[in-house]
């Protein structure tokens, strides 16, 4: 057997080192890829988990949306997915595990200058997105038009309305733009005045969208609790097989009474 060279050897080693340090799951950083519904709350919670343990780096990437975070993770590209629906079928079937680890409002948002209107009812938003209504003053506020802003088919927040908001599942073709991504729809409304959307309450609670009531009830996490405010979104985590090392390590962190507090800071309920 011939004797390997002396520079053949440092090249596998030197080839091996970059190809571990190209993984996704290094023991001391993880990478958290996924929907823009979770990406405010995760950045705060993954500063608070580097604060508490020093030495670990967790990096939450922008919104790619749910689907395209799971493929991350089945490609090896990240460690944990950011999601805001179910797995289906066959990513369960790709040996993937889920843990929903909070709940957060469906809210319809308006810029804080869409004066003389706190409150909106079902019938309302059905209009709007009916193109039925289409002036503000028809809803009591200042005179102007009315630009809706609306998701893809798939989103979770327009899921949430289709399956819980009597009528929404009617309408077939949406009045308004189309937004594709929620930090997209956040700074479309915060550019543009007289626009609405429907967006989770992580995604606006941090900015100076103002939050309409539904049908007269707030998105509070008591009348959550309670039941009353029924437009809630999943939050959860995706990885796979069962969590170890690091990626378990943070995902018992968000279960923690230090994740709570952050997590109800965004406007979400945590799942005990």
């Amino acid at each position: 057997m011939k004797k390997l060279s002396l520079m053949t050897i440092i090249a596998a080693v030197l080839i091996t080192v970059s190809a571990k340090a190209n993984e996704p799951n290094n023991l001391n950083k993880i990478i958290i890829s996924g929907t823009g519904d979770s990406f405010e709350l995760f950045q705060n919670l993954a500063e608070a988990f580097e604060a508490k343990y020093s030495g670990c780096k967790i990096e939450i990437p922008e919104s790619v949306g749910s689907t395209a975070g799971i493929k991350a993770v089945i490609g090896g590209k990240a460690d944990i997915a950011r999601v805001a629906r179910p797995l289906k079928d066959n990513e369960k079937a790709a040996g993937l595990t889920e843990q929903v680890f909070a709940n957060t409002p469906v809210v319809f948002a308006v810029r804080p200058d869409t004066n003389g209107i706190d409150n909106i009812t079902t019938e309302q938003v059905l209009g709007i997105y009916k193109g039925e209504i289409k002036d503000w003053s028809q809803l009591g506020a200042t005179a102007g038009k009315i630009y809706p802003l609306t998701r893809e088919q798939g989103d979770s927040a327009l899921r949430i309305l289709v399956e819980n908001m009597a009528g929404f599942a009617d309408i077939n073709s949406p009045a308004g733009k189309v937004m594709y991504l929620t930090p997209e729809a956040v700074a479309t409304m915060l550019e543009h005045k007289q626009t609405i959307c429907y967006l989770p309450l992580s995604a606006v609670v941090n900015t100076e969208l103002k939050v309409l009531k539904i049908d007269g009830v707030e998105p509070t996490n008591k009348k959550v609790l309670s039941g009353e405010y029924k437009y809630l979104i999943p939050l959860g985590v995706v990885c796979k097989g069962e969590p170890k090392g690091l990626v378990k390590k943070f995902i018992d962190f968000l279960y923690s009474s230090d994740a709570g507090k952050i997590i109800m800071s965004m406007g979400a309920v945590p799942v005990q």
